[in-house]
């Protein structure tokens, strides 16, 4: 499909910026990862028009989005073409281009005209700038925004491919996805994992410091696998993960906590002395479906308030609204190391809610770190007016700046003119869905744009020219130092042979991280 890899070739290479400034889209509201969603779901509808470039439209006209002629907007940027296609019942004037750079440009000159007028608001996530588009009248199918979406990973793939490089449909060996560094004695903690589709249906054996296997999981259709485990003696422990002759080796260190001798039924569970923590004395439940006494609501309003959940309310008063309830509901995912808010709403005496409110390291929700010239880190997201993903828990903004400080002294130092380490979106204000990822509601993960050979970052995927593997590797290695970090995507194939990353679908563009809960204290 020449053609077809002559466009794939040339909108690789091209500079978003540079052409919505000549087309008159406002550049400055779009950040360099939407530039790189654009890039990617835009193929992926001329992937849908032009059936793979095999169009009549496509191979005669260079028009590969079933633009139709508009007068005067199109005038300069592409010539009328009378033209019968399969959509419609007679000839119609469409958009003839002189080659595929005209087209490029006349595509987004085409997304100027005022139907479109605050496309720019529209470019968080394919969905948005897809479904914008339809409701202005770009397609009539009611099924466009699905069928353009289903492309969105042969676009990317395309992407990435400029140049020769390849990415193998599946893994090709055991790999861990997420796994803490630390946990308590008597925590329940997950382990995830993919294998390559080869092994789909196959059994993994579990076992803990080289005893008899204590568990046995199936790995799933897809590859992936999981499971739940609990260590019940303290120390340096070994998890060994195994099917056929693929093994994985997991040093886990479990701390006894400082409550340790409290049991199921103690009503005031100890408090740490360490400064910081705080003695909660409930006499009931508080929140969804609790006993809800006025005393112990204010407490539990007031501790949420003073970590920064402020949208609990008058901390004074014993009301209770959705605000409280959501605070609840996002400390608890925050405690149990969840992605995605999901928790009951209610802190119950003695349980493991009102354990963590009482903690010295009680998770605090507040704004991410600010950019910092002295260790090199760049928030590119709080710099983003356009956007609020600016908030998160202070763990994460703790091992942020660790992440910073250590790429700046083991790499940084010796090469000044690398890129920083710049970071993008966290989560919303407080915290919660949203609609431009899956996760990112508990301030937990951090996403990072990916470094540059000339010292910039953003707006380039792993494959780019410019993209700057040692910066990168450089960065991965920082933030693997870090305890609390439990998973890194990101799908350059290199980086990932060397286990620094893992790969998964959306991250060709940016570095992502998730860290786990510390130990209480």
């Amino acid at each position: 499909m020449p053609l077809l890899d002559d466009l794939v070739n040339n909108y690789s290479n091209k500079d978003l910026v540079k052409i919505f400034t000549q087309v008159g889209i406002e550049s400055a509201k779009i950040t360099d990862i939407n530039r790189q969603i654009l890039k990617e779901v835009t193929l992926a509808q001329w992937l849908l028009e032009s059936s793979r470039a095999k169009s009549d439209l496509a191979i005669n006209a260079n028009n590969f989005a079933g633009l139709k002629w508009r007068i005067p907007d199109m005038k300069g940027f592409a010539e009328p073409l009378k033209i019968k296609v399969p959509s419609e019942l007679e000839e119609v004037e469409f958009c003839k281009f002189t080659d595929i750079d005209a087209f490029i440009i006349g595509y987004w000159k085409f997304l100027t005209r005022t139907p479109y007028k605050g496309l720019e608001e529209y470019t968080n996530t394919p969905e948005n700038f897809l479904g914008f588009l339809k409701a202005k009248g770009y397609s009539s199918d009611p099924k466009y925004v699905s069928k353009v979406v289903d492309l969105l990973p042969e676009a990317q793939k395309l992407l990435a491919n400029v140049g020769g490089v390849t990415i193998p449909a599946s893994v090709v060996q055991l790999q861990l996805i997420r796994v803490p560094k630390e946990v308590e004695l008597g925590q329940n903690f997950r382990v995830e994992g993919v294998a390559p589709l080869t092994d789909s249906g196959k059994v993994l054996s579990i076992t803990s410091d080289d005893k008899s296997p204590a568990l046995s999981v199936a790995i799933s259709q897809d590859g992936k696998w999981q499971f739940d485990f609990v260590f019940k003696q303290e120390g340096d422990r070994r998890m060994i993960i195994n099917v056929d002759d693929q093994t994985l080796e997991i040093p886990i260190k479990v701390v006894v906590p400082f409550d340790h001798k409290d049991d199921e039924n103690t009503q005031q569970p100890t408090a740490s002395s360490l400064p910081g923590a705080k003695v909660i004395k409930l006499d009931g439940s508080v929140g969804i479906g609790g006993v809800n006494k006025a005393a112990d609501v204010k407490a539990i309003k007031a501790r949420l308030y003073e970590l920064g959940y402020k949208w609990v309310g008058d901390p004074d008063s014993a009301d209770r609204d959705r605000g409280l309830f959501d605070a609840i509901k996002l400390f608890q995912s925050i405690i149990a190391g969840r992605s995605t808010v999901n928790g009951d709403g209610r802190v119950d005496v003695g349980g493991i809610t009102h354990r963590w409110l009482q903690a010295a390291n009680a998770p605090r929700w507040e704004l991410m770190p600010k950019s910092d010239p002295n260790n090199g880190l760049v928030n590119g997201e709080l710099e983003d007016t356009q956007d609020n993903h600016d908030f998160g828990t202070h763990w994460l903004a703790d091992v942020i700046k660790k992440i910073a400080q250590d790429y700046q002294n083991s790499y940084r130092n010796t090469h000044p003119l690398a890129a920083p380490f710049a970071i993008n979106d966290v989560s919303l204000p407080h915290g919660g869905d949203t609609p431009d990822h899956h996760g990112h509601e508990t301030g937990m993960m951090c996403d990072i744009y990916l470094p540059q050979k000339n010292g910039n970052f953003g707006g380039i995927v792993w494959s780019s020219s410019n993209y700057d593997r040692d910066a990168a590797r450089a960065i991965l290695k920082s933030i693997t130092n870090q305890k609390l970090v439990r998973a890194i995507f990101f799908n350059d194939r290199q980086l990932i042979q060397e286990g620094l990353c893992v790969s998964l679908s959306g991250h060709d563009n940016h570095i992502h991280f998730e860290i786990n809960q510390p130990v209480r204290s």
